[in-house]
């Protein structure tokens, strides 16, 4: 079955990758300063486009939620540090559809390149990320994981 394509779930959400999602968010957590986030900025050629969110996309048949998320990210923002995976939030539509988000931390606050699907990459704390212009689920989960 061919999984990188748009699928419509049970509540008739749009969704794409018919066996779910999943993303990959880098935490740098420095001694002295609060954390540092790397988000993406959403190529303006992608489904919501021109926001602020974490590398991912379609899981394929038989990948596991991290491997899905680590080959997007590298896919997306190019080659990946050593990290550490601390959790895996599972974010359900309500129609049989979820997207996870991987979370990891990582030692420095790598370079993430403009590679495939991605306009602008940075680091930020969580005061900054909430003037960004945020995917809207990614602001979802934030709001209820990292109030």
């Amino acid at each position: 079955m061919f999984t990188d394509r748009w699928i419509i779930c049970e509540k008739g959400h749009v969704h794409w990758g018919a066996a779910g999602g999943a993303g990959l968010l880098f935490r740098y957590s420095p001694h002295v300063d609060e954390d540092q986030y790397l988000l993406q900025l959403r190529s303006q050629s992608l489904d919501r486009g021109g926001t602020w969110g974490i590398p991912g996309g379609a899981m394929r048949d038989g990948e596991s939620p991290e491997a899905t998320a680590r080959r997007e990210a590298e896919e997306e923002i190019g080659p990946l540090p050593p990290y550490r995976v601390t959790r895996i939030d599972s974010q359900e539509c309500g129609g049989g559809w979820s997207f996870y988000i991987v979370s990891a931390d990582v030692d420095y606050p790598f370079p993430a390149f403009c590679v495939r699907e991605t306009d602008a990459t940075g680091w930020f704390t969580r005061k900054e990320i909430r003037g960004l212009s945020l995917h809207s689920e990614f602001r979802r989960w934030m709001e209820r994981v990292m109030p």
